[in-house]
């Protein structure tokens, strides 16, 4: 399997500095400039291409690197867009929703006042209380006021095709007007702040039929990268910019086939495109390449079993089964969700990942994981409790699904997807603790992810047990999918997630 992969190191050749600041200011200008010309006057790419290099200084390969970058980020705000009106649709939805139950609590509160003797102690807490509803009705109303304009606004712009960039960053423009707050002792310290933030960072697009993937900067054997200069600074810094042993912490090996062809088609050789990117951070550049991954080819089976992955708050949960289904082993990662950086969450859940896909490829098992989206969960997380708030506020599923399947590919795991999607996450909680968790000895979690195991092998949905100490709904004809949708409600309507546990291992036992 080949994915792109993206890997990093600092330049420490300090001497090249002022070509990469002049470089990365002269493209930042041309970029914006881009921008007006082609997506506010609308000009077409092939007309602006032919007068760009005759007028900057450019080459075609340069002027194809300002068009790919300026294209990633229009078509990042407008899927930014696209997000925005769904996740606003949804917060108005739960807003609705929360109005609607205030109103119904009001008209409750307004009902029992009338029969009630006035100035009464009860009379003073319905009051009280009333007072608060309406309180909290008011400010309802105005945030999905405000909600309904944002809509609007994101709507106008998806209509009309605009995109609206702040090369630089918003924050940081706004910044200008509160200089001390930002930590800006006047203008002119924040003038030099907004320019550099502007100025940071440029592309060189690589191709499959330049020499070492990129004829624009070229990785030779020798670890040397060879930079070309664009015509309007040969003058300054001449032909070309060497940097010598320029060695790639992780990825050496991927860049190394890079500077190899791959093959030869009618007498020209191809080689693998690679992308560099050149980023300042801190007055430090860095080099990110960007290169096609060879990953080797799954080493597991399905006939050994499957480990399901099951993320929970703060842990992730692996159950082991074999190739029939049934469980042998559970494993629990810890994984610190809860008041940590989005980069501290990230390190921690990538660990503890890679561990059970070890795990996995240690065994000869493919793995297994629920196809979930918080999302929609997420907008609902203003009207929630603070506790539920917390929780699914920490919760990153989608960089989770991600992290498995790089790592799953990276190491040849088998990454299985019954019907080419994720395994279905319906009642996999209610249907481990209900056939494994006591008969196998299993924690619920631990329970759950062999359900997630189990559907990954492509077993079919499991038949409800008898449970003698649970209020279970009757059978009778109904189908099993709609059965353990019943069973569902009526675990939700009954005792708590531990008080079930305890009862169901005692009558396991």
């Amino acid at each position: 399997m080949k994915l792109l992969a993206t890997y990093q190191t600092r330049i420490d050749d300090r001497e090249s500095y002022p070509f990469f600041e002049a470089v990365g200011e002269y493209f930042g200008r041309l970029e914006r400039k881009l921008y007006v010309d082609c997506h506010i006057k609308g000009l077409q790419v092939k007309e602006l291409k032919r007068r760009y290099i005759a007028e900057h200084g450019i080459t075609a390969r340069q002027f194809n690197s300002l068009v790919k970058d300026l294209t990633a980020l229009l078509d990042s705000v407008r899927e930014s867009l696209r997000w925005r009106e769904r996740d606003l649709l949804g917060r108005i939805e739960s807003v609705e929703r929360a109005i609607k139950k205030k109103e119904k609590e009001r008209e409750k509160l307004l009902k029992s006042l009338s029969g009630m003797v006035p100035r009464s102690e009860k009379w003073q807490k319905k009051v009280k209380r009333l007072k608060w509803v309406r309180f909290v009705l008011h400010q309802k109303r105005r945030r999905l006021r405000n909600l309904r304009h944002k809509l609007e606004a994101v709507r106008r712009d998806l209509e009309s095709g605009l995109c609206r960039i702040c090369f630089g960053g918003r924050e940081l423009f706004k910044a200008q007007h509160n200089l001390e707050a930002n930590g800006f002792r006047d203008h002119a310290e924040w003038l030099l702040a907004w320019r550099e933030a502007r100025s940071g960072n440029f592309l060189v697009l690589g191709s499959e039929d330049e020499t070492c993937g990129n004829q624009t900067c070229t990785y030779a054997r020798d670890n040397t990268l060879r930079i070309r200069v664009p015509d309007r600074f040969r003058e300054q810094f001449g032909r070309h910019i060497l940097l010598r042993d320029v060695v790639f912490p992780y990825g050496q090996e991927h860049l190394d086939r890079a500077k190899e062809p791959v093959c030869v088609v009618k007498g020209r050789k191809i080689y693998r495109a690679v992308t560099y990117r050149f980023v300042r951070r801190d007055g430090t550049w860095y080099l990110f390449a960007t290169v096609e991954r060879d990953d080797p080819a799954p080493s597991t089976s399905r006939w050994n079993g499957a480990v399901g992955i099951d993320l929970n708050d703060g842990f992730i949960q692996a159950g082991e089964v074999d190739r029939f289904g049934n469980p042998v082993n559970e494993i629990k990662v810890p994984v610190a969700m809860r008041d940590r950086s989005r980069g501290q969450i990230a390190a921690a859940l990538g660990k503890a990942i890679k561990e059970v896909v070890l795990y996995a490829k240690e065994k000869g098992k493919p793995v297994a994981i629920e196809d979930l989206d918080f999302s929609a969960k997420k907008q609902t997380l203003r009207e929630s409790g603070s506790r539920y708030a917390r929780m699914l506020s920490g919760f990153v599923y989608g960089k989770f699904r991600a992290m498995v399947e790089s790592c799953c590919s990276r190491e040849g795991v088998e990454l299985l997807k019954p019907k080419g999607r994720h395994v279905d996450p319906f009642a996999t909680s209610a249907i481990g603790q209900l056939k494994f968790m006591a008969r196998y000895g299993l924690s619920p979690h631990g329970a759950a992810a062999c359900v997630i195991a189990r559907r990954g092998l492509g077993l079919g949905l499991e038949r409800a047990p008898e449970v003698a100490v649970l209020r279970m709904p009757p059978r009778g004809r109904t189908p099993r999918r709609s059965y353990w949708r019943r069973v569902c409600r009526a675990l939700k309507r009954g005792p708590a997630f531990g008080v079930r546990v305890d009862v169901l291992y005692a009558d396991g036992f």
